[in-house]
């Protein structure tokens, strides 16, 4: 029996088929990149007119980035463009604003990798893989990079640049603003804290002069009486006891006053009540007031015969300034020295000088003498009351148009002149008439204890009637009831203020024409005299009160009473 013949078997088929290396798949053939539309030069030039337009813009930086890249993805249609800011801190480029669709290829960026970060190196226009890197240049240098990504426009490196440096000058001049903006603020800031600092140092101020006189018109009204005698006899040393508290007494309220003065002359504050006087007079008040001083030290002082000459401004402020003048001039004189003061006219200017026969000044000290808290040379004298009178006196004359000038010779002493715009229209303004004093008591509104006893003490002696009382409303209830032909009042009263007093009299029809004099040892004291309507006033007297001037005052306005004590 024949056998069937099978065939070769699948192994064998396998293994005879002859092998065929399969090569990889073939990814799809890259097609041609699309060719770019080129930019024509209308469309360029409106795109720059644009993103010029916006240089002046008010927007912030995050604002303007946002309309020039809206410009120039208007006009070169990417896929996506930013903006890379350089932070030289981190060494990177961040991505500050971007304009377009998600894209992986929009990251920060590392100086001198990639196409980002060598345009930024390297300061040059670069193209790569679909990217255009063009540098950011400002006014510090290269400040970043503007990143474009897939544009479907054709635009030249100049143009390119030319966009670039419009958005980078766009962008500064918003920073600019930006800052100025913030500064601004800040300042506003700084001026609001300077102002509550201010109201606050005028609050301290006067809170100070006003606590630290009371006590003073205490003292000195007391060192007044017992060196009267008022109190009773005084033996040889005890009377010479009561002349040095009085000094001192002087002394100290001169340190005081010219604190607070220089504090006010510096900020500004110093309210001038102008008005016209004669310098003369002023001057003829300042040497009586130290005569005493003069006296104990042996210093003569000397006004030689002239025509009164007027002037306009304050006449406290301007009795300041001489004072400060010849009580400097005191200082400066050995024993037997002698102190000038003469006044007179040239080309319609007031002049007032103060001439000393002391050693001199030494030219280093001449050229500082009007320095607050200069020290001068070694066995110079100096004023008692500290280094700010001559300051003070510069200061007071510059605030009314005038100046003071120094001149000094080793040995023939020294001379300050007063230089002061005349005022010709008061020379001649008749002196009116002054009202007789009227009948009738006196009250006194004051809140400090001792200084009302005082007061009270020394105004009874001298024979007039008073009324004292501590309070506004105590005051007002007084005045319902009797009708004062003078009321001195203390404005700064514990319970309320004292202008309701004022107030009170004012818009009372019985009342309205009662003399009302303050007594303050507030700073700006003398501003109140400009008052009108419910604010007038008649006069006032400063803390510590000078009991003389006081007394005067009171003399030419009240008649003493034939009741009260004698004034023996």
């Amino acid at each position: 029996m024949r056998s069937k013949n099978k065939g070769p078997r699948l192994a064998e088929v396998v293994e005879l088929r002859p092998q065929v290396k399969k090569s990889p798949p073939k990814s799809p053939p890259k097609r041609p990149a699309k060719p770019l539309t080129p930019v024509d030069a209308e469309e360029a030039g409106r795109a720059l007119l644009e993103m010029t337009r916006h240089l002046t813009t008010s927007a912030s930086t995050t604002e303007v980035l946002r309309i020039q890249l809206q410009t120039l993805f208007n006009l070169l249609k990417p896929k996506v463009c930013y903006v890379a800011r350089h932070f030289p801190e981190r060494n990177q480029l961040h991505v500050e604003h971007v304009r377009g669709r998600y894209d992986e290829r929009v990251a920060a960026a590392i100086p001198n990798e990639g196409v980002i970060g060598r345009a930024f190196s390297q300061n040059t226009v670069l193209r790569e893989d679909e990217t255009i890197a063009v540098p950011l240049e400002g006014p510090q240098g290269v400040t970043g990079c503007l990143a474009i990504l897939s544009p479907k426009r054709d635009v030249p490196d100049t143009l390119l640049k030319a966009l670039a440096g419009q958005l980078t000058a766009a962008y500064e001049v918003a920073r600019l603003k930006d800052d100025a903006a913030r500064r601004n603020k800040d300042l506003q800031t700084a001026i609001a804290g300077l102002k509550s600092l201010e109201q606050n140092r005028e609050e301290l101020l006067g809170n100070v002069s006003h606590d630290l006189k009371n006590p003073l018109t205490t003292i000195k009204a007391y060192l007044t009486l017992v060196g009267r005698e008022k109190l009773g006899p005084l033996t040889d040393g005890q009377r010479r006891a009561v002349q040095i508290c009085e000094r001192n007494s002087d002394r100290m309220l001169r340190m005081v006053n010219d604190l607070l003065l220089m504090s006010r002359l510096q900020s500004g504050k110093m309210q001038l009540t102008q008005r016209a006087f004669g310098i003369k007079a002023v001057a003829e008040e300042v040497m009586r007031a130290l005569a005493a001083l003069a006296e104990h030290t042996q210093v003569r002082l000397h006004l030689p015969p002239c025509p009164e000459v007027f002037v306009r401004g304050d006449r406290e402020r301007i009795s300041e300034a001489i004072h400060n003048l010849v009580e400097n001039g005191i200082h400066q004189c050995e024993e037997g020295g002698t102190v000038e003061v003469r006044v007179a006219i040239d080309e319609q200017l007031a002049l007032l000088t103060v001439k000393d026969t002391g050693p001199g000044l030494a030219p280093d000290d001449l050229e500082h003498i009007f320095d607050p808290f200069y020290r001068a040379s070694p066995g110079t004298p100096r004023p008692s009351g500290g280094r700010l009178g001559l300051p003070l006196v510069a200061k007071i004359l510059a605030l009314h148009g005038g100046r003071v000038d120094a001149t000094s010779v080793a040995g023939q002493g020294s001379s300050f002149q007063m230089v002061l715009p005349m005022f010709a229209g008061a020379i001649s303004t008749p002196d009116l008439a002054q009202a007789a004093p009227r009948a009738g008591g006196i009250l006194l509104v004051e809140d400090d204890l001792d200084c009302r006893e005082v007061l009270q003490q020394v105004l009874e002696q001298e024979g007039y009637r008073v009324m004292a009382t501590s309070g506004a409303a105590e005051a007002r209830s007084i005045l319902s009831h009797i009708r004062p032909a003078m009321v001195l009042l203390d404005l700064r009263l514990s319970q309320e203020d004292g202008r309701s007093v004022l107030h009170f009299i004012r818009s009372t029809e019985s009342l309205a024409d009662v003399a009302v004099y303050i007594i303050s040892g507030a700073s700006d004291v003398a501003s109140l005299t400009s008052g009108r309507g419910m604010d007038r006033i008649d006069g006032y007297f400063e803390k510590p009160l000078q009991l003389p001037r006081l007394l005067d005052t009171v003399a030419n306005v009240v008649r003493p009473s034939r009741r009260g004590p004698s004034a023996s």
